[in-house]
């Protein structure tokens, strides 16, 4: 394709009907990653970085249980505290993951002012990339994403997947 001839790129912080997101897989094993909340979501992706991301930090005033039990086990470091900008500044990748669509906004804002991937859960538009479901056996490692659309039919392709990794032995 002729670099002259692409079509204009969307405005910051919106992604343009029919965007396509390019798979790629990046070394998170000396990376900091930040997830901004304590919930079920914020847990869930947490669980996901586990056997991929060197350090992962957790800013929230409460947590999950789960998460609870891994910070307790010194596999995440939690800061029991509310979000405040400073504390993402040496992050290599923020997840913004609460409820609260303002504290949200802020992580995104911050995140883009300091050239850090973010992504924020409540918002595919403000997603520097996308959170895929994980298929992992031994050194093969697959990423489902259905590009923000349609998270049940992404979980049912990751389940098919995992399904068919376990049947072949891969």
């Amino acid at each position: 394709m002729d670099r002259n001839n692409r079509q204009e790129m969307p405005a910051e912080g919106s992604q343009a009907a029919g965007s396509r997101y390019f798979p790629v897989f990046i070394d998170l094993s000396q990376k900091k990653i930040v997830v901004i909340g304590g919930g079920r979501i914020a847990g869930r992706r947490v669980k996901t970085l586990l056997d991929f991301a060197g350090e992962i930090q957790v800013i929230a005033p409460s947590v999950t249980e789960e998460l609870k039990g891994l910070a307790d086990a010194g596999l995440v470091t939690w800061l029991k505290q509310p979000y405040e900008r400073g504390l993402i500044q040496d992050a290599d990748m923020v997840l913004a993951c609460t409820d609260d669509s303002g504290v949200n906004q802020d992580v995104y804002a911050a995140c883009k002012c300091l050239g850090i991937p973010v992504n924020c859960a409540d918002d595919k538009r403000k997603c520097d990339f996308y959170f895929p479901g994980v298929v992992r056996q031994d050194s093969v490692v697959i990423g489902i994403t259905a590009s923000g659309e349609d998270h049940r039919r992404a979980r049912k392709v990751r389940e098919m997947v995992e399904e068919a990794v376990r049947k072949e032995g891969v």
